[in-house]
Parts: structure tokens; sequence; C-alpha cells
């Protein structure tokens, strides 16, 4: 994976932690539906991005023509 994806998950995910915790601190339960859906995007997004990819870079290289 890309090292630019490391710069922007890794922060996410340490935003997303700090959120329960401060959540579980302050007594009120945390909506953990509003931190698996975004994460469930991201991650079919990141998918959906990687299997594209993939096809145009096998078409680029399997054709002859310039």
């Amino acid at each position: 994976m890309n090292r630019g994806f490391y710069i922007i998950l890794i922060p996410a995910a340490l935003v997303a932690i700090g959120y329960v915790v401060v959540f579980r601190y302050i007594g009120v339960t945390p909506a953990y539906w509003r931190l698996i859906l975004p994460v469930l995007l991201f991650a079919g997004a990141m998918w959906w991005l990687s299997r594209r990819t993939g096809r145009k870079t096998g078409r680029k290289t399997g054709s002859g023509a310039p």
C-alpha cells in the first residue's frame, strides 16, 4: 500500500480510538455506526479503486499498439 494512505489512516485510527475513549470517559455511549460506516465506505472505495487501476494497467500492457 502507498505511504500516502498510511499518512491518512494512522491519524484517522487515532481519532476514532480517541472518540471512543473520550465518550466512554464522560459516560456517553458512542454511536459505533458512525465509526463503522465510514470505515466500510473507505474500504470499499479503496478496493474499487485498486481493481480499477489493475484493470487499466492490464489493458495498457496487453496491447502492442502505440
